[in-house]
Parts: C-alpha cells; structure tokens; sequence
C-alpha cells in the first residue's frame, strides 16, 4: 500500500514544476471512506509577472475526497468558473462564462496527537471558460492553480481552527486567435499564510472557511458531508 501511494505522489507532481488552490484543512477521510461537498473559491488577486498585471477568478467546485488509508486521501473537484484579466496598461478581459473545469490532489497526515493533527497536500485547479470575442478578435484563457501545504489544526469540539504556510503558482494562459502567452504568476509573491477553520453541525456535516494571505489573496468557503 506504502509503494501504491507512493507512486500516486510521484505521478501527480510530475505534472508541474510548481506547486495556489485552497489547501482543504485537515479533515481527511477513513480508510474506503468517502467525504463530499460543495465550495466556492475567490482569488481576489494575484499578480502576474513582467508587468501582465494582475488577475482575479470565481470559482464553484463538487468535491470528493477519498481515503486510500487513515493517513492519506485523495481529493477531487469537479468546476466551473470565471476569469478577469486587468493588465498593466488598465485593459480589462472579462471571461464571464462558464465552461468546463476540474482539479486533483491528496492530502497526508504527517503527525497526530491528541487534539493536535499536522497535514501536508498538494492540490491543483484548471478552469476554462467559454471564448470571448473583442474588438473582432478571439480571446481565449486557461487557468492553472497550484499549491503544495503544511498545516496545522487543533481540534476544540465545537470547531477546529488550523493556520499554515503554502506554495503556489498561478499560471494565465492566453490564446488571441492562433497566438498562445502563458504567464506565471510573480515569484516573489508565491507563499501565502493560510487560516482557516472546520465547523461541524452534527456528526456527519460541516462548513470550512479559508483565507490564504500574501503573495495571494483568496478566501474558500464550502459545505463538506461524510458518507
């Protein structure tokens, strides 16, 4: 099982150089147990690198998490969402619909005593919105959100306040007509502190609130359900 999970790792950090979407705490599933819910994402900024300026995105996720063992999940998303690009020179490009979008990652629990948990997780967000036409042209914009995450939680019965650090890189993907740009977010703003808290409302349901501060600013808030 070590070697399967092992392997799972590998193959999905494989898939990046870089490593900022939401870190999902540390609740984690059961071993063959099952958490789902329903999350809304706000990146109210990050900037972009030699001078792209900056852009923002609202996000709406399914989630699933899986419990490959008591120590390590799986997690995935099934999304939509928009995208607003503001560059340097105050040009605005709004992709306001919706189209298609998804994400993967996994969580491990690294230590646990007591009411004490520590969990790292690496996680990552794609979303591709509908064409937009301007000034007769096709714009087209792809968003790619990753992060990798420590955290720390303690659990107080009525809620489990957890704070941390993250690593993420944003990748803006712009295609005018034939003509692909891929910009990265800027690399001196690439740690944020994140906070957040789980709160149950009874035993099998939750709300989680996140906020990720620093080289981004973001905030996640989602309905979680075990099963």
């Amino acid at each position: 099982m070590r070697r399967a999970v092992i392997l799972i790792v590998i193959l999905m950090l494989s898939t990046s150089q870089v490593f900022a979407a939401p870190a999902y705490g540390t609740r984690m599933p059961e071993r063959n147990k099952f958490f789902g819910g329903l999350q809304y994402y706000q990146i109210f900024e990050r900037d972009l690198n030699n001078d792209n300026g900056n852009m923002k995105s609202s996000q709406e996720h399914i989630l699933l998490s899986y419990g490959v063992t008591d120590w390590f999940s799986l997690d995935l998303k099934a999304s939509m969402g928009t995208i607003e690009h503001h560059a340097i020179d105050g040009t605005k490009v709004k992709y306001d619909r919706p189209l298609w979008g998804g994400g993967y990652g996994f969580r491990v629990r690294l230590y646990e005593s007591g009411a004490l948990k520590v969990v790292g997780g690496f996680q990552h967000i794609s979303i591709h919105p509908r064409t937009v036409k301007r000034n007769g042209e096709k714009n087209n914009a792809i968003l790619d959100d990753w992060q990798g995450s420590a955290l720390v939680s303690y659990d107080l019965k009525k809620f489990t306040p957890y704070t941390g650090l993250r690593y993420g890189a944003t990748d803006y993907l712009h295609r005018l007509n034939n003509d692909a740009n891929r910009v990265y977010v800027d690399e001196d703003r690439r740690f944020d502190a994140v906070l957040g808290v789980d709160v149950p409302l009874n035993e099998k349901v939750w709300i989680n609130v996140e906020g990720a501060f620093g080289g981004g600013q973001a905030l996640a808030t989602s309905v979680n359900f075990k099963f």
